[in-house]
């Protein structure tokens, strides 16, 4: 709808125009009235038309001075003259002036809707140039922003700076700060691109408001679908950690209005452009450890909250003790060790590029006994499965560690249903039996073989491809972990510990451990210590 103002002396013509036309079905708004170029300008500055109907013979000051002082001040405006014949001389002066058109009067109403109309699409075709233009400028500012945090960016800082004087930005500061901003799980709540945009746009706004007493910041889109914050840093030094409460505050709006989280990044202060990719990298590295932290929060590069620089530890024991379990198919206490593995990388708090390397490794560990037991991968867990593909896309440690235990749990409900029944209860049976006498020291293949009713050469051949290893490994595999579950208890001298496991010789014992777990028995507990 645009705005029309009438300026005439005249309340009968200015009733008159009024009645003239329906307006608002041409797409008009009646917004304003005066009597004379006087009050017109105070009409003007308080509406901002888009067209001004003048007439020319008024008191105080004409219609054209008013035409003349409206193209000075408010260039946007359009102005039609209303003119008498002896008054044409007049139009004609007004015209050089820059109004767009004049009306003699008298006048038809056809004649003054031509004349609005070709008015009204002039500024509907201008207003399209200016969002065109303002569209391509913006794009033209976020391609550039987004230049300057690739690897790609070698402007020297007089280039630089030019370059955003002409996309209208400049900064005062050499200090810059770059904070990323990521809808928590965007590509699951909304599956339309221009949902997505409307959310992020949504999330932009609150961000202006949220950081409107830091100082100059620019806020744009910037790779991967992220938000970028650039601000400048004021008054400060260089690899500051910036103070956090402008985005702990966009935070708890986005929740209150919003009804979803983001999570932000938070880089140090670095000096120059070039800083500006480096403060980049480091809001990255610390958004990226929202998958060990958590969702919901602010995590600045550098904070206590990301203590990783200490030695990772995993024990390499890990994947082998989930390898038995799982030809054990003991879904319980598979679960259990894997709820171990990732309790560890919370305790830890490891970085991610480490917990992406642990997650493979179980991944692996699952895929070998699928195939140890003889089924294609492809089989248990479909054709379409990528498991790299699928761990880079859980949000979350919490949504890992839920899918990896689905993973194992499918393999071995898989495996279960797939192997020989009357086989797998035979060795099950020898299993069970070791496991209740690896305290006797004569507990050999042919005594086993003796309790389930067959012989040993048949059992070590179905125990072997049911359980994944030899009744001589398994024999060995119970007792080491009982000695080191008994260990654990402290206090107790090897020797007995030995006579409680079915070994007569502590040092054969001792030499069996540390073949078994890549450490002593001693060794183990000075570590525990």
């Amino acid at each position: 709808m645009q705005k029309i103002v009438i300026v005439d002396d005249e309340s009968i013509f200015r009733e008159y125009l009024r009645s003239a036309l329906d307006w608002e079905a041409y797409g008009f708004e009646l917004c304003a009235e005066a009597k004379n170029g006087i009050e017109a300008l105070e009409q003007v500055q308080l509406h901002r038309p888009d067209i001004a109907l003048v007439d020319i013979t008024m008191p105080f000051m004409d219609g054209l001075t008013l035409a003349e002082q409206l193209k000075e001040h408010y260039p946007a405006t359009s102005v039609v003259l209303i003119t008498g014949h002896n008054e044409f001389d007049y139009a004609r002066k007004a015209l050089k002036l820059g109004v767009e058109d004049y009306i003699l009067k008298p006048f038809s109403k056809d004649e003054l809707i031509l004349t609005l109309v070709k008015l009204q699409k002039e500024h509907e075709r201008a207003r399209e140039e200016r969002s065109t233009l303002k569209e391509n400028q913006q794009l033209m500012k976020e391609s550039y922003l987004n230049h300057l945090l690739s690897s790609d960016y070698h402007h020297s800082p007089e280039e630089t700076t030019q370059k955003l004087q002409q996309l209208g930005e400049s900064f005062a500061s050499s200090l810059f700060i770059v904070a990323c901003i990521e809808i928590d799980q965007l590509d699951v709540k909304w599956n339309q691109v221009s949902e997505r945009l409307l959310w992020k746009y949504a999330v932009t706004n609150i961000l202006n408001e949220a950081l409107e007493e830091t100082g100059h910041h620019l806020i744009f889109n910037g790779p991967e679908g992220r938000i970028i914050c650039l601000v400048e840093h004021h008054g400060g030094k260089e690899l500051e950690v910036p103070a956090l409460e402008g985005y702990e505050k966009l935070i708890f709006l986005i929740k209150k209005y919003l009804k979803f989280t983001i999570t932000i990044g938070v880089g140090r202060s670095q000096s120059g452009y070039g800083g500006i990719r480096t403060s980049y990298l480091e809001a990255l590295e610390a958004l990226q450890n929202k998958f060990v932290l958590g969702n919901d929060r602010v995590i600045a590069y550098g904070s206590s909250a990301l203590d990783s620089g200490k030695q990772a530890l995993y024990p390499t024991e890990v994947n082998e003790e989930l390898l038995v379990l799982l030809r054990m198919h003991n879904t319980e206490k598979v679960e259990d060790k894997l709820e171990e593995v990732f309790q560890s990388i919370r305790e830890q708090r490891l970085s991610l590029e480490y917990t992406y390397v642990i997650s493979m490794g179980l991944i692996s560990v699952c895929l070998s006994y699928i195939t140890e037991m003889g089924h294609p991968i492809e089989d248990c867990f479909g054709e379409a499965f990528y498991p790299y593909s699928e761990i880079k896309r859980l949000g979350s440690i919490e949504s890992t560690s839920t899918w990896i235990k689905e993973l194992f749990a499918k393999a071995i409900q898989y495996t279960n249903k797939h192997r020989k029944t009357r086989s797998s209860k035979i060795a099950q049976s020898a299993k069970e039996y070791i496991e209740g006498q690896y305290m006797n020291s004569e507990l050999q293949l042919d005594g086993i073989a003796q309790q389930v009713f067959i012989n040993p050469s048949y059992l070590r051949a179905i125990f072997k491809k049911e359980i994944g290893m030899t009744v001589t490994d398994y024999v060995t595999h119970v007792r080491m972990h009982k000695a080191k579950e008994l260990l654990g208890k402290g206090n107790i001298r090897l020797a007995d510990i030995a006579e409680q496991i079915g070994v007569n010789d502590p040092s054969y014992f001792s030499k069996s451990f540390k073949k078994f777990f890549g450490y002593s028995p001693s060794e183990y507990e000075n570590n525990r210590i």
